[in-house]
């Protein structure tokens, strides 16, 4: 495989360029920053949408104190009995 070149004793800026696709790095650059904002769209709506799921789930006080207890619990068996509580109700 050969570049084609054979003397660097030239002028360089004559060979033009030596990678695939010339010509097609603004496609590929305004492809890439689309990608890019779709992406973030896209997990924006995600986001929100799980957001509003765990607002409506612990819109209740009563299961979000019960959550709160299950989420402190230090030791295994404060753990289960903040789950054995939580099963009651």
């Amino acid at each position: 495989m050969s570049t084609g070149i054979e003397s660097w004793n030239q002028n360089l800026l004559d060979i033009g360029p030596m990678y695939p696709f010339p010509g097609s790095e603004y496609v590929l650059a305004i492809a890439g920053l689309a990608s890019w904002v779709i992406w973030h769209i896209i997990q924006i709506r995600n986001e929100a949408k799980v957001f509003k799921e765990e607002d409506q789930h612990f819109s209740d006080k009563e299961r979000l104190e019960s959550a709160m207890n299950v989420s402190n619990a230090e030791t295994l068996i404060e753990s289960m009995e903040a789950h054995a509580s939580q099963m009651k109700n």
